[in-house]
This record gives C-alpha cells, sequence and structure tokens, in this order.
C-alpha cells in the first residue's frame, strides 16, 4: 500500500509540472455525508486525486461528484481537458466545513500569463539621446491587482526592473504584503528569473491566500527585500501612486 500510494504521489507530481504558471489552486471545502458537484463547459478527460482513500470523485457528464470518505482531511485534485486547461483545487474535509455543494467554472481559455506587450515593458525604460541603447531605471511597476470572485485568493502582476550599474538581486522568499501593522507572506511566488541583470526588467506575480485586507487595497504596499542592499523596493498597489 505504500508503494501504490508513493507512485500516485509521483504521478500527481509528474502531471502537476505540466500546469501553466498561471494556475490558481481553487479551494472546495467538504464535509463528511455531502455530495459536491463540480460542473465544467467541458467533458473531463482524466482526474487525478491526491488522496484516493480520504475522497471519492465520480465523473457524471461534464460533472464530478466529489465526497469525503472521512472526518478530516486535505488533498489535491487535478482535472484534465481534452482542448481547455487543466483545473487544478484543493479539497478540505472538516466537520465545521460549510460544503461547496455545486461549483460551475467556465473553461475558456485564459490569456497567458503576463501577456505583456514590448509598449508595456517599455514603460520602465528611458532612451539616452547620445545613443540608441536602452537604458533601464531600477525598481518595481505594478500591472494588475485581481481578487477572485470569492475573496479566496488575490493576484498581483508587476515588473522589476535593473538599472546599468549592477543587477538586482529580490530576496523571494521574504516579500510581504504590508497592511497596517499586519506583514503578510505570498501563497506562491512566480518570476521569469531569479535575477535581474543589468539593464533588463523581468515578469513577476505574486498570489496571496486569503489576505485579511480590504478589496479597495487602500494602504496595502508589496515589500521586497534585496540582497547586498540596506534599501528595499515597495510596490503601491494603487496604480498611478
Amino acid at each position: 500500500m505504500r508503494i501504490v500510494t508513493i507512485l500516485l504521489l509521483l504521478n500527481c507530481t509528474a502531471y502537476a509540472n505540466q500546469l501553466n504558471a498561471s494556475q490558481i489552486p481553487q479551494p472546495l471545502f467538504l464535509k463528511l455525508g455531502f455530495s459536491s458537484v463540480v460542473e465544467f463547459s467541458e467533458n473531463p478527460t482524466r482526474v487525478i486525486v491526491g488522496d484516493s482513500q480520504s475522497f471519492q470523485v465520480e465523473k457524471a457528464d461534464k460533472s464530478l461528484v466529489i465526497r469525503t470518505l472521512v472526518s478530516y482531511a486535505t488533498t489535491n485534485l487535478f482535472v484534465y481537458f481534452k482542448t481547455a486547461q487543466p483545473k487544478l483545487f484543493t479539497l478540505t474535509a472538516s466537520e465545521d466545513a460549510n460544503p461547496s455543494l455545486y461549483n460551475k467554472f467556465d473553461l475558456t481559455p485564459p490569456k497567458p500569463i503576463l501577456d505583456e506587450k514590448l509598449s508595456d515593458v517599455k514603460s520602465v525604460i528611458t532612451t539616452s539621446t547620445k545613443n540608441t541603447k536602452n537604458i533601464f531605471k531600477s525598481g518595481v511597476k505594478l500591472k494588475s491587482t485581481i481578487f477572485d470572485k470569492s475573496k479566496d485568493y488575490l493576484t498581483i502582476d508587476f515588473l522589476i526592473s535593473a538599472d546599468g550599474k549592477s543587477l538586482i538581486q529580490p530576496k523571494w522568499d521574504l516579500i510581504r504584503l504590508a497592511s497596517g501593522k499586519n506583514k503578510i507572506a505570498p501563497f506562491k511566488v512566480w518570476s521569469e528569473r531569479k535575477d535581474i541583470q543589468k539593464d533588463s526588467a523581468i515578469k513577476a506575480r505574486l498570489i496571496f491566500l486569503r489576505p485579511d485586507i480590504e478589496k479597495s487595497l487602500k494602504n496595502c504596499y508589496i515589500i521586497i527585500p534585496l540582497k547586498g542592499r540596506s534599501d528595499v523596493f515597495h510596490l503601491n498597489l494603487k496604480k498611478g501612486k
């Protein structure tokens, strides 16, 4: 049984690596004795659940019927389709849960992650009048802030650039969302590269899980510590600031 479990986890990991970087796990809350239905606009072709001993998943046309077999458990669920991008879920069973009885998902392919035009990146570039070389300014630029409908996730896309003097090495694991006295760590951090070389810019994304902040993001900002430097980058979450 232990070998089977290890193989199942390895299989899940292999499929997880195929997920687009923009995929955000959708939480589903379950309770013993209740069934949860998840409906899609396309028939699922394959379903992989991390813990098949604690959760039961049945296919019904374009829907999945999900049940917990135990009082308390958590796992992940991958759902694959013929044309649409895969969907990732987190399943959480609890006696105190308010079960997610019915959810419907539109599988319209989302835009590629941070699908920026060249003109967007040029907004952090100044052109020298003495030569034609583009010179970047060190700093950060906000691209978008998005709360999902249930306010379970806050997604922040931004650009970070380095000038021609030195590379920039953000301390990605120490990035925090500041809101008053609270400093909130991100649930997930993604960037094109770990370091930003001289005269270059990269795209980055932060995802925060249920941040207890106002949806208006009033007085909220991102703190980005830098290796080898005493100063930090501050990213205001209100465009135009």
